[in-house]
């Protein structure tokens, strides 16, 4: 009786020590929680035949500027004009003092008549067998010498005054009445208005291999309010620059841009040709880019999972990504809370 009464109340204490371990054990288990999809907004994946513009800082100007400088040498009798003025075609510019050079004419003429008067001369002696043929031709040599000199001086004349080439503006005024201007320096630089303007830019090397001939672009002051002008591609170099790696190009506008003025900077637009069909996504859709590589997320058909695909960028404009890489057409990729996301992430699409 003993016995089972000692055996009753060892499986009592038993029972109770399981219990509390039972107990203690259902306190202890953690709660079991559910993975919530990830919100995200997607859009569907397009496709465009728009090549990458080009951008590029120029300088206007027109087409036509030189510098006039006289012929020859001497002192500047006249400037009568400044830059900004507008000038026509043939209208003096400036001129030199003319005394020395009218007396240069005036000697070269001179000998031209004595040499004309032995050359007479030399010739009735020839006809009377009083000179020799040897100095009959040297009398013709001194005339043709004496013309020569003649016309030199009447050239030099005529260049002793600077008229305007064309109709145009005066740019710059580099001399002023009494200098003594050298030959060939410029006086006056001028543009014309007759072959209109251009732009002159300096573009890297992996985007001049894109343009051509005839390729549209648009020309806006850099900082400016006046509105764009169109133009199109007219030159590309074909040397670069070896300082800067850039080739020079140059743009001819289709009109004068609105309160330009030469050496202005302009920021230009190239529209290169269009290419085959390619993918075109948000730039917010791309992900831990290195180079020209970076990663997106497809939804799937069901749009409740997103796939980590890894792309090949060609450029980027304006908030775009233009892709080599082909993508499903019709795919979604995701543009918002993309950083949120893993390959194969339970994804909840935003309907807006």
């Amino acid at each position: 009786m003993k016995y089972s009464l000692r055996i009753a109340v060892g499986l009592v204490s038993v029972f109770a020590l399981l219990g509390g371990s039972v107990a203690c054990t259902k306190q202890s288990a953690p709660a079991i929680t559910a993975v919530l999809p990830t919100l995200v907004r997607a859009e569907e994946v397009a496709y465009s035949t728009e090549a990458v513009p080009v951008y590029a800082t120029g300088v206007l100007r027109r087409k036509t500027e030189a510098g006039l400088p006289f012929k020859v040498g001497g002192l500047v009798d006249e400037v009568a004009v400044r830059p900004g003025d507008t000038v026509k075609k043939g209208q003096v510019l400036a001129r030199l003092r003319l005394d020395e050079i009218n007396a240069h004419v005036a000697q070269a003429r001179s000998g031209l008549e004595k040499t004309q008067r032995d050359l007479i001369r030399a010739e009735k002696l020839r006809a009377d067998n009083v000179a020799t043929l040897e100095n009959l031709q040297d009398a013709k040599t001194a005339v043709t010498q004496a013309e020569a000199s003649v016309r030199i001086a009447e050239f030099n004349l005529e260049h002793a005054v600077i008229v305007a080439p064309a109709d145009g503006r005066i740019l710059r005024r580099l001399a002023e009445p009494g200098e003594m201007a050298e030959a060939g320096r410029a006086v006056l630089v001028f543009a014309s208005d007759e072959d209109g303007w251009i732009v002159r830019a300096g573009i890297a090397e992996r985007d001049v291999v894109r343009l051509q001939l005839g390729n549209g672009v648009e020309v806006k002051a850099d900082g400016g309010t006046a509105s764009s002008v169109g133009g199109r591609v007219t030159q590309i170099s074909e040397a670069a620059d070896p300082a800067t790696r850039t080739t020079e190009v140059e743009f001819l506008l289709d009109s004068a841009p609105s309160g330009g003025r030469s050496g202005f900077v302009v920021r230009a637009v190239v529209t290169p040709k269009p290419v085959e069909a390619r993918p075109v996504v948000a730039a917010s859709a791309l992900v831990e880019g290195v180079g020209n590589k970076a990663f997106l997320f497809l939804v799937d058909a069901k749009a409740v999972t997103a796939r980590r695909v890894l792309v090949e960028v060609a450029g980027l404009d304006d908030g775009r990504v233009y892709l080599t890489t082909l993508l499903p057409r019709g795919a979604k990729v995701v543009t918002s809370g993309v950083e949120y996301l893993q390959d194969g992430a339970a994804v909840t699409v935003a309907n807006n």
